[in-house]
C-alpha cells in the first residue's frame, strides 16, 4: 500500500536524480529522515495514555528535538523502554519487525547492511553489524549518517554517488516491508455537518468510511492511523488535499516550534502551548489515600473535604438522597470545570460515613489538573484504564500476597466486586471521569457489572453515555456566592475593596456563580490591590481559561464550537431562534445546529433566560466562557465567517440600530433565517442565489461565507462559484483585514481546480500584506519557481509576476534565512538579474555555509567558495 508522505519524497527523488548525483543523494537523505520521523510518530500514536503520562513524555521530547538522535531514542523507548508496556496490541507485528533480531535473507538485515554500506562508501565510522540484528540499529546508523553528512560533514560528490545506490536500496526495503506503511492512513477534516472528509494516504481505508456519514464522533482534524480504532498521529501536519506534509524540526520556544516539509522545504509553525508542561508531575490533591481507613461506620480512601467549603444545601441534599436510595445504580454529577463537583461530592461523602447505607466508599481519581487558587496545576491521574482501576482496588482490599499471586485476575475480581463486594455494600466513586481512556467504553464496562445495593457515582465535565441518573451542577445561588466572596475576601484581606455592595453583585453576575472563577477574580483583586475591570482580569488569565474550558470545547461538535465562538464574538445575549437561523444559513445542518446549541447549555458553557414581555429564550455566555471563546476565535479558520454572523445577530440588540449597515444586516438575518428553513425542507439554493448576491454586494463578508459553503460542497461547479464569490469580496473590500485570508481561500480553490496560474497569482497577491508570515511568502516563491516554466503566461507576464514577488521579498529581506535567499535568487534568475542572484546566494552562504540550495546555486552560478 503506498503512503502519500513517502511517495511525495520519491517523486522529488525522481526529479533530483535527473539533475545530478549530488542532488540525488541529498534528496535520498531527506527521504530517509522523513520516513524515520513518520515511523517514530506512527509508533508513538500506538502508545496509550497512562497515569505516568508516557505518551506525552515522548511528544514533549520530540518537539524539542534539534537532532535525529532524540527521535531514535524515542522509538527505542516506545518499542522496548518504559512506554512499551502501553503499546496497543494491534502493533505487535510492527514491534516484532523492529525489535526482533534478524539475519541474512531477512529484509530487516538487508536494510541495515545496505545502510552500513552507505556509511562505508562515505568513509564514516559506525557500529559493526553482527550476524543477527534488529531494526533499531538502522535508526541509530541513520542518525550517524545524517550527523556526519547533512548535519556536520562535507560530503564529496564522488562518494555520494557511490553511496546513493545503497541508501536507496535500504530506504525502499523498509518502505516496502514495514507493516506500519501497509495500514490504513488518512487525513480527517470535520465539516460543519459533523461528518468527516476522509482523504486516504494510501490505496484504501474502508475502516474510516463510517466517519463520512456519521456525525456523532469527535476527532481533531489531522492525520490518523487505524489500529483497532482511529488514532491521531501527532505532529504530522497536512491538509485535506494532502498537498504537503510538515514534520517537527526543532526550534522549540515558548509559543511555537518549527515544522518542515521535506518535499518542498517550506516551513510552518506548531503551537508550543500543548507541550510546555513538564512530563514529571505530582499526584492530585484529591487523588485519595492509598489504603482504606475507618471513618464513622465505613472504610474509605476518599480524600478529606475542604475546610473552607461553602455549603450548597440544595445540591448536597439532592445528591445525598440519590446515593442513599436503592433505585439508581449509577449516578452522574455533571458540570463545568471548577464548578464544585468534587468538593460537593466529598462533603456528601462525609455525611454518608455516619449512615448505615455503605460499608465501603472507594475513591478513584482520574484528575489531571488541579484548580488551585494560584492557578491550574498539571497533576498525575490515579487511574485511566480498567487495568488501573482493577489494580488500585485489589491493592486497597486484598493483601499484597493475594493481589500479586501469579495468575490472579485483578480485572475479573473487580468485576465481581462491582456486583457483590466482599466488604458489604460499596459506593464506587469515579472523579473526573472525562479524563479516562474511552469514557463510553469505560462506562459500559462498569455499568454492565454494577448491581445494587452497590452504587457508582461519576463526576464529569462531559456526559457522553446513557443509562445513568444525571444530576447537573450549575453555578452557586446568589447567597452561596455571596458567602464565598465574603469568606475569601476576608482570608485575602481585601474586604475593603468590595464596597459598595454593587461590587459583590457584579462579581456574582460576571462569574455566573462559578466558585473557581470567583476565587480567581478575588485573587487578582488582592494581587493588584484594587478593584478594576473584571473583564480585563479574566481576559488576562490564559492558563485558567484553558484549564476550565478547553477540554469541554474540544468535545463540542463543529456546530457547537461555532455557536460558542459566535456568542463570544457578539458578547451579549441574543435570541436563540436568531442564533439558530444564522448558523443554519451557514451550515445547512438544522439538526446539528440545534444539537450544538443544546450542548452548550448541557455542558454549562452558555446560559439562557426567558424574557418576561415576549416569552422569548435568550442565550449568552458567562464572562469567563466568553473570554475563552474570544481566544479560540482569534485562531479559528472560521473567524471571518463567525464575525459576520455576529454582526447579523447584533441587529437584535434594542435601541442600537442607527448605523445603515446594521439595518441591512438585520434584514439579511431575517431573510437568511427563512431561506435556511426552506432549504432544510428541500428547496433549491439557486432560487435564492440572486437575492443573497444582491445583499452581499452591500455586506461584503457574506461573499466569504458563501464561498466557504461552496468549497465544502467540493464539486467542479461549486469551486467555480467560490472563485467568483471570493473575487467579488476582494473587489469590494480591498486591503481589508480579511483580504489575506480571502486570497488564501482563492489560492486553495484554484489548487483544487488544478489551475497553477490562478493559485500562484492569488498567493502573490496575498504576499503583499505585512500580516502574512515571511515563511508563507517564501513558500510562494518556492511554488512559483517550481512552476515557472509551465505557467500559462507569455514571457512578459511571467516576468511581471516574478518581479512583483521579488520586490515584496526584498522589502522584507531582513527576515530572510539562507533557504529563503536561495528562492529569491531563483526569482532573480528568472528575471535575468544575474548579479542580484549571486548576491542573494552569497548572503545565504554567509548565514549557512552548508545550505544545500545555496550550494547548488553557487555551483550553477560558478560562485567561488572563497
Amino acid at each position: 500500500m503506498p503512503h502519500r508522505l513517502v511517495d511525495q519524497m520519491f517523486e522529488r527523488i525522481d526529479i533530483d536524480k535527473q539533475e545530478s548525483d549530488f542532488a540525488y543523494f541529498w534528496t535520498l537523505l531527506l527521504t530517509g529522515e522523513a520516513m524515520l520521523k513518520t515511523i517514530v510518530l506512527g509508533m508513538v500514536a500506538a502508545v496509550d495514555n497512562d497515569t505516568q503520562r508516557n505518551r506525552y513524555r515522548l511528544l514533549h521530547k520530540l518537539v524539542r528535538a534539534d537532532g535525529l538522535g532524540d527521535w531514535s531514542e524515542v522509538l527505542d523507548d516506545a518499542l522496548s523502554g518504559p512506554s512499551s508496556q502501553y503499546l496497543v496490541s494491534e502493533v505487535q507485528l510492527e514491534r516484532e519487525q523492529l525489535t526482533k533480531p534478524y539475519g541474512k535473507g531477512d529484509w530487516q538485515f538487508e536494510a541495515v547492511t545496505s545502510l552500513k554500506k552507505t556509511l562505508e562508501r562515505l568513509h564514516i565510522d559506525s557500529e559493526k553489524i553482527p550476524a543477527r540484528t534488529d531494526m533499531k540499529r538502522w535508526f541509530r546508523l541513520f542518525v550517524t549518517l545524517r550527523n556526519k553528512t547533512r548535519g556536520h560533514g562535507a560530503t564529496q560528490i564522488s562518494d555520494a554517488s557511490e553511496a546513493s545506490y545503497f541508501l536507496s536500496e535500504s530506504i525502499h526495503v523498509i518502505y516496502e516491508n514495514l507493516n506500519l506503511f501497509q495500514r490504513p492512513w488518512v487525513h480527517l477534516y470535520r465539516n460543519l455537518s459533523g461528518k468527516y472528509r476522509v482523504t486516504t494516504l494510501g490505496n484504501s481505508a474502508e475502516e474510516f468510511d463510517y466517519l463520512k456519514s456519521e456525525a456523532n464522533h469527535a476527532y481533531d482534524n489531522g492525520v490518523y492511523l487505524y489500529l483497532g480504532a482511529p488514532r491521531l498521529v501527532p505532529l504530522i501536519v497536512s491538509d485535506p488535499e494532502l498537498s504537503d506534509f510538515f514534520l517537527p524540526n526543532g526550534g522549540f520556544g515558548d509559543k511555537e516550534f518549527s515544522l518542515l516539509s521535506y518535499k518542498t522545504d517550506d516551513k510552518q509553525s506548531g503551537d508550543s502551548s500543548h507541550y510546555l508542561a513538564q512530563p514529571e508531575v505530582q499526584d492530585s490533591e484529591t487523588r485519595g489515600f492509598g489504603e482504606l481507613l475507618p471513618v464513622g461506620k465505613c472504610f474509605s480512601n476518599a480524600p478529606v473535604a475542604a475546610s473552607d467549603y461553602v455549603p450548597r444545601h440544595f445540591l448536597e441534599r439532592e445528591l445525598f438522597d440519590l446515593l442513599m436510595d436503592t433505585r439508581h445504580p449509577v449516578v452522574t454529577l455533571q458540570g463545568a470545570g471548577g464548578v464544585g463537583k468534587t468538593s460537593s461530592t466529598l462533603q456528601v461523602i462525609a455525611k454518608l460515613y455516619d449512615e448505615d447505607r455503605y460499608e465501603m466508599i472507594v475513591w478513584f481519581s482520574a484528575r489531571d489538573i488541579d484548580l488551585l487558587p494560584s492557578g491550574p496545576k498539571t497533576v498525575r491521574p490515579g487511574v485511566l484504564s480498567p487495568s488501573d482501576i482493577s489494580n488500585q482496588y485489589s491493592t486497597l482490599v486484598l493483601s499484597s500476597q493475594t493481589a500479586n499471586e501469579q495468575g490472579f485476575d485483578r480485572k475479573g475480581y473487580f468485576e465481581q466486586q462491582l456486583s457483590k463486594s466482599d466488604g458489604g455494600p460499596c459506593l464506587f466513586v469515579f472523579d473526573n471521569f472525562e479524563t479516562v481512556q474511552n469514557p463510553r467504553e469505560m462506562f459500559a464496562w462498569i455499568e454492565g457489572h454494577i448491581a445494587l445495593p452497590n452504587k457508582i457515582l461519576i463526576t464529569t465535565r462531559l456526559r457522553e453515555f446513557k443509562g445513568d441518573y444525571p444530576l447537573e451542577v450549575h453555578g452557586m445561588t446568589d447567597q452561596e456566592a455571596k458567602t464565598l466572596i465574603q469568606r475569601t475576601a476576608s482570608t485575602l484581606g481585601i474586604a475593603n475593596y468590595l464596597s459598595p455592595a454593587a461590587r459583590i453583585e457584579e462579581i456574582i453576575k460576571q462569574s455566573g456563580g462559578h466558585p473557581y472563577v470567583i476565587k480567581i477574580l478575588l485573587g487578582e483583586v488582592a494581587h493588584s490591590s484594587k478593584f478594576s475591570s473584571l473583564k480585563r482580569l479574566v481576559a488576562g488569565s490564559d492558563e485558567i481559561l484553558t484549564a476550565l474550558f478547553e477540554r469541554t470545547f474540544k468535545a463540542l461538535s463543529p456546530c457547537g464550537q461555532r455557536a460558542f465562538m459566535t456568542l463570544a464574538a457578539w458578547n451579549s445575549a441574543v435570541p436563540r431562534v436568531a442564533l439558530e437561523a444564522v448558523l443554519i444559513r451557514s451550515t445547512e445542518e438544522r439538526a446539528e445546529v440545534e444539537k450544538g446549541i443544546e450542548s452548550l447549555l448541557h455542558y454549562s458553557l452558555a446560559e439562557t433566560r426567558i424574557t418576561a414581555d415576549d416569552d422569548q429564550e435568550f442565550i449568552s455566555l458567562p464572562l469567563a466562557a466568553g473570554e475563552f471563546g474570544k481566544k479560540q476565535l482569534r485562531t479559528s479558520a472560521l473567524m471571518s465567517a463567525i464575525q459576520s454572523d455576529a454582526q447579523i445577530l447584533q441587529m437584535f440588540r434594542p435601541n442600537q440600530i442607527s448605523d445603515v449597515n446594521l439595518n441591512l444586516r438585520n434584514g439579511l438575518e431575517r431573510f437568511i433565517r427563512n431561506v435556511s428553513e426552506r432549504i432544510e425542507k428541500g428547496e433549491e439554493f439557486d432560487f435564492y442565489k440572486p437575492i443573497l448576491e444582491m445583499i452581499c454586494r452591500s455586506f461584503s463578508p457574506g461573499w466569504l461565507l458563501l464561498a466557504r459553503w461552496h468549497i465544502e460542497r467540493n464539486t467542479d461547479q461549486d469551486i467555480e462559484e467560490a472563485i467568483s464569490e471570493i473575487k467579488s469580496f476582494l473587489q469590494q473590500d480591498q486591503d481589508g483585514p480579511d483580504s489575506p485570508m480571502a486570497w488564501r481561500m482563492l489560492a486553495r480553490a484554484y489548487f483544487r481546480k488544478q489551475d497553477d496560474l490562478g493559485e500562484i497569482h492569488a498567493l502573490v497577491e496575498r504576499a503583499k500584506y505585512a500580516s502574512v508570515p515571511f515563511y508563507d511568502v517564501s513558500n510562494t516563491a518556492n511554488l512559483l519557481n517550481s512552476k515557472y516554466s509551465d505557467l500559462g503566461l507569455d514571457p512578459d507576464g511571467k516576468r511581471h509576476l516574478a518581479q512583483r514577488l521579488l520586490d515584496i521579498m526584498q522589502t522584507r529581506s531582513t527576515e530572510a534565512q539562507a533557504g529563503d535567499l536561495s528562492r529569491m535568487a531563483w526569482l532573480a534568475l528568472h528575471l535575468d538579474q544575474l548579479d542580484l542572484a549571486k548576491d542573494f546566494v552569497k548572503k545565504g552562504l554567509s548565514m549557512d555555509l552548508e545550505n544545500e540550495h545555496c550550494l547548488k546555486l553557487a555551483r550553477k552560478l560558478q560562485i567561488s567558495s572563497d
